[in-house]
Formats: C-alpha cells, structure tokens, sequence
C-alpha cells in the first residue's frame, strides 16, 4: 500500500522532470529533459552568433561545428523519449504531456537551426544608422534567452518543491517577465526592418534580403520560447 501511494504521489508531481529522472532512469521524461538541455545549451551559441553578427566573426568554424551535431543530437534523444514513451512503465504515461512538450521544443529546435544558418551565411555589411539597433537586438536577445534558462530553473524548483498552486504569483510573474523580453525582442525587429526599409537604396540587396530573414526567425524563436514558459507552467 505504501508502494503504491509513493508511485502515485510522483505520478501526480511528472512536471519535477528532474526528481522523476533520478527515481525513474527508464521513464521518457529522461530524454525529454535531456533534448530541453540541449536546446538551452544551443541558445548560448546561438546568442554568441548573433553578438557576432556585424563582424567577420558570424562565419567561424565553431559555430558551423555546433550546428552540424545539434540537429543528430535532437533526433536521438526525440527517438528515444518516443521510443520509451510506449514501453511498459511502473507509473501510467501521461502521453498527450510527453509529446505536447516534444513538439514545442522540437519546433524551437528547429527556429535555433534556421536562425544560426541564417547567422553563419555571410557576415552582413550594413550602414551605420543600422548598427546601434541590431546592437540593442542582439542585448534584447541575449536578455530573453537568459529569461527562458531563469525562468525554467525557477519552475523547476517550485514544482520540486511540491507546493506550485501556492507559488501562482511566482508563475505569473514569469510568464509575464518573458512575455515583455519577446514583445520587446519582436518589436525592434520591427523597428529595424522599418528602418532597413527606408535605407534599402544603401544596402545590398542581398544584405536587406538576409536582414529580412534573419528579424523574421528572431520573431518566430522569440514566439517559441514563450510557448515553452506556458506549457510548462500549466
């Protein structure tokens, strides 16, 4: 009986990815938070890579290396938390869970790799009423990836805790702090493709072109992370 009351109380608390892994080496949730790791791990280059944008410094064999590994690091560990998500398991799978979460992080995996591609083309020559804007940017991004690895370590210590629908101010204060870091990363994009818009004539077109695409993966990846906070704090 006690058994049996111990299996369900860490049935009931799955969001504490971290004490579920160390009881439970075969649970998907090992994976799952193995594949989240690695993604807040590529930010860090990622963010290195966009501080390097207006320097030859953007195209470097370190940065080339880690995004050639990331996308085969991904697949491994998605295989494998699919893999032991329809296995036996002591405790009943919250599936529905288990994948949401899979697909949120897979699809930021997925902006990371298309936005350092996008970084890693050329180094971009830009005018320079352009260079303090991306310079605030690249702040701004740095500020929010930051944001996201605080904000997941915090609700991993309240759900380890035990005691979450006592923190509801600590959540909400997290959900919103990085919704004002990406609203505030989306909007100097835009600032900047307005800008980039009336200095076209003096840029290279094929300048204004990666500019373009590289505000527009910063969006998408800024809309991601915030998905991520939400879906783990409910």
């Amino acid at each position: 009986m006690k058994a049996h009351l111990a299996v369900s109380s860490v049935d009931r608390a799955f969001m504490d990815f971290k004490t579920f892994t160390k009881l439970f080496s075969g649970s998907p949730f090992k994976p799952l938070l193995q594949h989240r790791e690695l993604i807040l791990d590529a930010l860090l280059h990622l963010n290195q890579q966009f501080h390097n944008l207006n320097s030859d410094q953007s195209f470097n064999a370190h940065s080339s290396k880690w995004i050639k590994a990331f996308p085969g690091q991904l697949e491994k560990l998605e295989h494998e938390t699919l893999q032991r998500l329809h296995q036996p398991f002591i405790t009943s799978q919250p599936k529905d869970v288990v994948i949401n979460t899979l697909q949120i992080q897979s699809a930021l995996a997925h902006e990371i790799c298309r936005l350092s591609e996008r970084l890693g083309y050329r180094p971009l020559n830009l005018p320079s009423e352009l260079i303090v804007p991306i310079n605030v940017l690249a702040r701004q991004f740095g500020q929010t990836t930051c944001q996201l690895r605080q904000g997941i370590d915090e609700l991993e210590q309240l759900s380890a805790s035990g005691y979450r629908k006592r923190h509801k101010s600590s959540l909400h204060r997290l959900r919103k702090q990085l919704a004002l870091y990406t609203d505030e990363l989306r909007d100097t994009s835009q600032e900047i493709r307005l800008h980039a818009c009336q200095l076209e004539r003096h840029i290279d077109p094929v300048d204004v072109a990666l500019l373009f695409l590289i505000l527009d993966s910063i969006s998408d990846l800024a809309l991601w992370m915030r998905s991520l906070i939400v879906h783990l704090q409910n």
